[in-house]
């Protein structure tokens, strides 16, 4: 008689109708095959579902590893929450005096009609600059090879350099806020001039280890004075109180410190 599968029945032992693989099975006691089958749904289980972490509780499988994950750049959404941060860093122990911010919006470009006053004393608007020089607020957008004034030429931003004229005032924020520093001054006497000259060689020398900085004269300051200036800091100075610690603090305090567009892609030497 045939089986609906069409197999022979009649005449056959029980130890011939099972293929070699099931006849191994069924020599296996009942509680190792339970075994094996609950080990296999728990590997199933772990390799397949959100319960694979790490030490901090994180999915490995969507994990870079961890020594790529130390040399990788920081994204645009980390740089945005670390400048908000900055930006809104009143410390005291942050050289300069903080100013809070006055935004990052646009002007038309240079030149302008007219220039961006400064706020008056203790007034602080969005149409004006509450610190010279200026720590934020509204700027020239991106030129280059402008002509000024003057006749000299430069990018808007300017790049971090030593220059010998002035630059717009409405450039400075946005040199702060690609990371820079911006050092103004503005000498009557030659006391004055002497210590710019040593202000420039550091200057020179803090660009040169990796620091974003651009220094000019400045008329905006007022005569024989220095201006530091950062995003959200100013630091005011007679040019006889200068020290290269003061200005070096400061350089290495905020250049960097406010990175909101990823300039700064490799970590400045000093």
């Amino acid at each position: 008689m045939r089986s609906v599968y069409g197999a022979r029945w009649s005449g056959q032992s029980a130890a011939h109708r099972y293929t070699p693989a099931v006849r191994v099975l069924r020599s296996v006691p009942e509680a190792v095959l339970w075994l094996l089958i609950v080990a296999t749904a728990a590997v199933n289980l772990a390799v397949y579902t959100d319960f694979v972490h790490g030490e901090d509780g994180i999915d490995l499988r969507t994990q870079t590893p961890r020594a790529i994950r130390s040399t990788a750049a920081p994204t645009a959404s980390a740089a945005q929450s670390a400048s908000i941060r900055a930006e809104s860093d009143d410390r005291t122990s942050l050289p300069g005096r903080f100013v809070p911010t006055q935004g990052r919006q646009h002007t038309g470009a240079y030149p302008l009609q007219q220039d961006i006053p400064f706020c008056p004393e203790h007034v602080t608007s969005g149409d004006c600059y509450a610190s010279n020089p200026p720590t934020s607020g509204l700027h020239l957008p991106v030129q280059a090879h402008v002509l000024l004034e003057d006749g000299h030429r430069i990018n808007i931003p300017p790049d971090p350099a030593v220059y010998d004229f002035a630059i717009p005032r409405e450039a400075i924020p946005h040199i702060e806020e690609h990371a820079g520093v911006y050092v103004g001054y503005n000498c009557a006497d030659d006391n004055c001039k002497t210590t710019v000259e040593r202000l420039k060689n550091l200057v020179t020398q803090e660009i040169s280890l990796g620091a974003r900085v651009v220094m000019s004269p400045d008329t905006d300051l007022a005569d024989d004075t220095i201006g530091l200036a950062a995003w959200t800091r100013v630091d005011d100075l007679a040019a006889s109180d200068y020290t290269d610690d003061r200005v070096r603090s400061f350089i290495k305090a905020h250049s960097c410190r406010f990175d909101p567009e990823l300039f700064c892609k490799a970590t400045p030497v000093n």
